[in-house]
């Protein structure tokens, strides 16, 4: 029998997929979402439409799909299938994808053991039996199954579909926040290669995908959305060989009584708590975030930015920022070091002290203007008090001058021609305040340019602290 790795193997590069129950009461969402799955124009198969409803033929077929009633009227062999039908339908699909021999199923329904009765349990265990007889690599259910946006395989059709490989996988018990992780990640300058939306992981559970992805030669680093696990033993075995491999970033819900039973009613999931967690975290290297734009912020630093050290040159927007700045990345871990005797002789040459202060953080005429900012950074960048240089952008000046994004840009290009030292950008709107600034699309700007760009300071003070760790501990191990 087929190994869950080989039969994923097939199931993330699948070649005939069928998508079974879809309905034109929610305008055909499943056969949309897979859509370019077979309308693409680069990895793409065929995709079969099956529903014992003819009634719903016609929608399906105006759409470019092939209609069958039956998964075993297929004449092909299948890799993977999506089961958007009640519940209690379920097992009977199910016995059809076993007598077909597909690979792998996903199964959107709920109503399963998450719901603590006597028949979601029965259900639960009837799909666990077919599933594991046959050798089907399980997504679910009460799930959304998977995101593979280079072939199109998605879980709404609002999520990109891009025909071009990622590098960035992640798994989720959580429908929303798979897909909410796979929308924002282009945002952040993130390239998606596999989503996992399991569920309550019946067959297959964040251990099983943890370990396939930490062989898939096309994954860099992987992403985790937890309620809980059914092993915890298996889980941190399979946690501490994939670290060996590639960095684990993990946003572990659950450990507060409150979020605890909210798990318990979504998937099934039982609390860890929250001493154990830490634990587990520094044990086995992984980062531990607590929100998506954490996870988002690190795993694009660890992708765009070499290993550097702690000491950090802030250029910052104002006096006041200084203060707070020094204290969002001090408090974070970072020395904040003067700038050595040479250094401030040559900024001396051509800013004068008054109004400013260039003595770390960086602000006032020092670096006001392109002109002076270059030269003061060109200063820092051979400093070696200074492992990392990093710049903030006032959202507020971008408001008020239209061309100060792109000028800020060039003048980042030229350092970047004239030194290896890494260069983080935060942007922030408190100086001025500009209530519709439209911050994340400043950062992106900075982002496509090839710069590092994280909006506010303290998400870019905690992602670049969770790089750092993980670099340290890399080097220990």
């Amino acid at each position: 029998m087929s190994t869950p790795a080989e039969q994923l193997d097939r199931v993330f590069n699948p070649k005939v997929v069928a998508v079974v129950g879809a309905k034109k009461i929610n305008n055909y969402n499943w056969l949309r979402a897979h859509g370019p799955f077979q309308q693409g124009e680069g990895r793409n198969g065929k995709i079969y439409h099956v529903n014992i409803d003819e009634s719903e033929w016609p929608g399906a077929e105006e759409l470019g799909f092939e209609n069958v009633k039956s998964i075993q009227d297929i004449p092909e062999d299948i890799d993977y299938v999506c089961i958007s039908v009640p519940n209690t339908v379920v097992p009977i699909i199910l016995r059809d994808c076993a007598a077909k021999k597909v690979a792998g199923a996903h199964i959107f329904a709920a109503g399963f053991a998450e719901m603590h009765t006597e028949q979601g349990e029965q259900l639960e265990q009837a799909v666990y039996d077919i599933a594991t007889e046959a050798g089907i690599a399980l997504v679910g259910p009460n799930c959304m199954g998977l995101y593979i946006p280079e072939i199109g395989i998605r879980p709404t059709p609002d999520m990109p579909y891009t025909g071009t490989p990622g590098y960035f996988s992640y798994l989720s018990q959580s429908g929303t926040t798979t897909m909410s992780i796979g929308s924002a990640a282009p945002h952040h300058g993130i390239d998606v290669s596999k989503g996992i939306s399991f569920g309550n992981g019946t067959v297959l559970d964040s251990t099983d995908y943890l370990r396939y992805l930490a062989d898939d030669d096309q994954t860099e680093m992987i992403g985790m959305y937890l309620e809980g696990m059914k092993d915890g033993q298996e889980f941190f075995e399979a946690l501490r060989y994939t670290i060996q491999k590639k960095p684990v970033l993990i946003w572990k819900v659950g450990q507060s009584d409150e979020a605890a039973r909210a798990g318990m009613a979504h998937t099934g999931s039982a609390a860890i708590p929250a001493d154990v967690w830490k634990a587990v975290l520094t044990l086995s290297g992984a980062i531990g975030v607590t929100s998506l734009e954490e996870m988002l912020d690190t795993a694009m630093i660890l992708r765009r930015l070499e290993q550097t050290g702690p000491n950090v040159a802030l250029i910052t927007v104002s006096g006041g920022h200084s203060g707070k700045i020094a204290e969002v990345f001090g408090g974070q871990g970072f020395h904040i070091p003067s700038p050595s005797s040479e250094s401030l002789a040559a900024i001396e040459e051509y800013s004068s002290r008054v109004g400013g202060s260039f003595s770390n953080p960086f602000e006032g005429p020092s670096v006001r203007g392109e002109e002076a900012t270059l030269k003061t950074l060109e200063i820092l960048a051979q400093d070696d008090n200074f492992d990392l240089i990093v710049v903030e952008i006032s959202a507020g000046a971008a408001d008020r001058d239209k061309d100060f994004v792109e000028n800020r840009i060039k003048t980042l290009q030229t350092l970047a021609t004239k030194t290896t030292k890494p260069i983080l950008v935060t942007v922030t709107s408190d100086i001025p305040f500009s209530e519709n600034t439209d911050k994340p699309g400043i950062a992106r700007k900075f982002l496509d340019a090839g710069f590092p760009a994280i909006v506010e300071m303290e998400a870019a003070a905690r992602a670049m602290s969770n790089a750092m760790g993980y670099w340290a501990r890399q080097r220990i191990f």
